[in-house]
């Protein structure tokens, strides 16, 4: 796919593309202090300007102008063994790669009434690598996977009265992809000079929306409620790969071939609640419904009619299904206010998986368990906040894509975050 201002605009902003945390490739990494608590009541509790990633709404309860800006680490263990039968004929101890998330908010009290903000920060993105000896007999289904979307944010809340807070935001989408399979019979086709089988590479924008509120029954007691819209990005670029030539019956390698791509993102719905029982105790709750079964297929098209793919009618270069259904997130959390210059908080949370049925190597995603700790320290206008997390996934099962085997054996990580918000 050709490259194009988009992809020069995605490195510009500083988001190295890895795994995905949350279940699907979601990223969650927008707040240090939310990593610290597994993001429990993130649509409510506005701690610092990355509240508006959330629910724009929350913007509401911050006072004057905030600034806030972090980078989170993300580092996975996901161990896989390949097998064409009954042994075990390949293994990879590092099937997706490290990252660094970075991200970057703004909110600006206007009046008493409308606060404004900007964020730019990330919701999707992954990355697998596999080893050469993986792909060299299991690279059709192994190969490398990268998705990308960068999330540039502009938000605006109104305070209706002193119970009750909407808002509203507006997304530009940047978005980079790229997949690569290898096969032997990439190298048969073209006389040894590519093992390559299907490559796809593009760029894209696409837009899209949030609504929330930010409902207070008292100081003590509010929840918060959010909506993000399903968006579809329009990608463009190249693909190269082995295709079926329908007039002889064979197979043909075609290269650099302009094509089209559509990446759907889900709609995300987001209900939270915050509740200080003490001065100094807090407990904070999230249920996330991620409409995941948007993502049924990566299909890319060729605008020409290089890529036949055993004759479709709609020009198809690849075709591959994905099958995902919608998935739920739960988290539960607690804050404790030690002094006031230091605060400590943790959570758990069970993300699900939207891959039940249709599990692949290039996305290896489970069920999974967060296990969070983070502490924030505060001087005059100045916070500082830390947060980690043990990601602990689901494994065990024996998966069959196109004829081979793959068993995930190790799905854990370790997430680190640091964060510096000022109030002016």
């Amino acid at each position: 796919m050709k490259i194009d201002h988009t992809k020069v605009l995605l490195g510009a902003l500083g988001l190295w593309s890895g795994m995905t945390s949350a279940a699907g490739f979601q990223i969650a990494e927008h707040s240090a202090s939310g990593l610290g608590r597994a993001f429990s009541g993130e649509a409510v509790i506005a701690d610092n300007a990355a509240t508006l990633a959330r629910n724009p709404a929350s913007m509401s309860m911050l006072q004057g102008t905030n600034v806030s800006s972090g980078i989170a680490y993300i580092d996975p263990d996901i161990q896989i063994e390949f097998s064409k039968g009954t042994t075990v004929d390949a293994f990879e101890d590092e099937a997706a790669p490290p990252a660094f998330v970075p991200n970057f908010f703004m909110t600006h009290e206007l009046n008493d009434k409308i606060t404004l903000g900007f964020g730019s920060y990330s919701d999707f993105g992954l990355a697998s690598e596999y080893s050469e000896e993986v792909n060299e007999e299991f690279g059709v289904i192994a190969g490398n996977t990268s998705v990308t979307v960068i999330n540039l944010n502009s938000s605006i809340a109104y305070e209706v009265n002193d119970q009750l807070a909407l808002g509203v935001s507006a997304s530009l989408l940047l978005a980079q992809a790229e997949l690569n399979r290898f096969s032997p019979i990439a190298g048969m086709v073209t006389g040894g000079e590519t093992d390559v089988f299907a490559s796809l590479e593009g760029t894209g924008i696409g837009f899209g929306y949030k609504v929330g509120a930010v409902y207070k029954l008292n100081e003590d007691h509010r929840w918060g409620l959010a909506y993000t819209g399903a968006s579809d990005i329009d990608m463009s670029g190249e693909f190269s790969g082995v295709q079926m030539n329908t007039d002889n019956a064979k197979l043909d390698y075609v290269k650099n071939v302009d094509g089209e791509l559509t990446l759907n993102l889900p709609s995300i719905i987001e209900l939270s609640g915050y509740h200080q029982l003490t001065h100094e105790f807090a407990v904070h709750y999230s249920w996330v419904h991620i409409g995941w079964s948007s993502f049924q297929e990566i299909k890319a098209t060729s605008k020409g009619n290089e890529c036949s793919n055993a004759g479709e009618s709609d020009k198809v270069c690849l075709q591959k299904p994905e099958e995902w259904k919608d998935s739920n997130r739960y988290s539960l959390g607690a804050t404790y206010k030690i002094t006031p210059h230091w605060t400590v908080r943790s959570g758990v949370a069970y993300d699900e998986t939207p891959t039940d049925q249709h599990v692949t190597a290039s996305i290896p995603d489970s069920d999974r368990m967060w296990y969070s700790a983070g502490l924030s320290y505060y001087r005059g206008d100045h916070q500082f906040d830390f947060g980690l997390t043990y990601l602990e996934g689901e494994t065990g099962e024996i998966i069959e894509e196109e004829g081979l085997f793959f068993k995930t054996t190790t799905s854990n990580a370790m997430l680190y975050a640091i964060q510096y918000s000022y109030t002016f």
